[in-house]
């Protein structure tokens, strides 16, 4: 009954997004002094403000299964266009890597985490606080 609701599967699906892009900047950390190691991001698309109602913005990120401009590769022969895949390389200033060819920096992995873990509790609050709105609409307490 729940997942019909539209907020809710919403809700849902950014939490497994967030989830998921924990999960990368995890591997980010844990590789910091791993030589050769670039650092990796997910990026959904229309989330970020800066981004958001950019036409171009969107074409360039793209998703796993799509090919930028939103057209579904349905066939594994289909060409799918270098650097649209859903987990991109995040290139850093070149004077940030290392000799030993590692690109992460520590730092902005740490802020990368941190808004991560905001932007996850935020929607868990918005997702607990729609249940209990839901509770009092069918009278029972919060």
């Amino acid at each position: 009954m729940i997942q019909d609701l539209a907020t809710f599967a919403a809700l849902k699906e950014r939490m497994r997004f967030l989830q998921t892009r924990q999960r990368v900047l995890a591997q980010n950390v844990a590789n910091a002094d791993t030589p050769g190691y670039r650092p990796k991001d997910i990026r959904q698309l229309g989330v970020d403000p800066a981004t958001r109602g950019s036409d171009a913005a969107r074409r360039l990120a793209g998703l796993a299964g799509y090919a930028p401009g939103g057209i579904a590769v349905t066939d594994p022969r289909h060409i799918v266009p270098a650097g649209s895949g859903a987990a991109t390389v995040d290139r850093g200033a070149s004077f940030e890597t290392r000799p030993s060819g590692n690109a992460v920096d520590l730092e902005n992995e740490m802020l990368k985490v941190s808004q991560n873990q905001i932007d996850f509790q935020t929607a868990a609050n918005i997702y607990q606080r729609g249940i209990a709105t839901l509770k009092i609409a069918l009278g029972r307490r919060a």
